[in-house]
């Protein structure tokens, strides 16, 4: 379970920074990617990647500020999600 949440989390880091590329890229009109054109696709990857890190961060608590970075990677994961929702540009 630990490797699975571990590989999982690396894989959202790699997608995450692949989509901030893109949406770089499109935004400043380097070149013209349809769903990434805004950043909503940025903001789903951000969603994932602060969901499965602070899962990670919970599973392999230690102290009491790992508690803390669970907080904020969750908290940091539902702003995403709320700015999502909120259809900001």
């Amino acid at each position: 379970m630990r490797k699975t949440i571990n590989v999982l989390g690396w894989l959202s880091v790699a997608l995450t920074i692949a989509a901030l590329v893109s949406t770089m890229l499109s935004t400043y009109h380097f070149v013209y990617i349809k769903y990434f054109y805004g950043y909503y696709t940025l903001q789903m990857c951000l969603f994932f990647t602060m969901l499965i890190w602070g899962i990670k961060m919970f599973y392999l608590k230690s102290s009491f500020k790992d508690l803390i970075y669970t907080a904020i990677c969750f908290l940091m994961a539902f702003g995403s999600m709320f700015f999502r929702l909120m259809k900001v540009n």
